[in-house]
């Protein structure tokens, strides 16, 4: 099973809260809230779907939000399913917030770029979302050379 950056993010922030909340017990007694916010949108912009979430332990009601950001090729098919071309996530925990955004490519290709305070970084995947190539950045003029250098690798592959 793969997991986004973001959703590795969240289990390390959770694994470590939960640790330190239970100075090694091995007990999980409490987790930070989480916050999760999708908006799917068509080509010109308008929000064709939202889901939205929130929950200290995930019930069944918060797997819609689990499942598109656990997997890019769920993503990429309910955003189509949807009738959309792009979502904007925004996850929210223990005062942090994440924005990730999906984005179909003119090439067919999908732009996954996640932001947050300190770091700026994302994947390129193909169309089916079978293969993804990493990349990271300082700013909007690398973020832009970082995209193009996955998607050259993606192409390669």
């Amino acid at each position: 099973m793969r997991i986004t950056l973001l959703t590795a993010i969240a289990l390390a922030t959770l694994t470590g809260t939960a640790h330190a909340q239970t100075a090694g017990s091995g007990i999980v007694t409490e987790f930070p809230p989480v916050a999760v916010e999708i908006a799917i949108s068509d080509a010109a912009g308008n929000v064709t779907e939202t889901l939205s979430c929130e929950w200290t332990e995930p019930q069944e009601d918060d797997r819609q939000c689990l499942r598109f950001q656990g997997d890019p090729q769920t993503a990429f098919a309910k955003i189509e399913e949807s009738g959309g071309v792009r979502a904007d996530q925004t996850t929210s925990t223990r005062g942090e917030t994440v924005n990730i955004a999906y984005s179909k490519r003119a090439d067919g290709t999908w732009l996954i770029r996640a932001r947050g305070r300190d770091y700026h970084a994302g994947r390129v995947c193909t169309a089916d979302g079978q293969k993804c190539v990493r990349w990271d950045a300082d700013g909007r003029k690398s973020a832009i050379r970082s995209v193009k250098a996955a998607a050259g690798k993606l192409r390669r592959r």
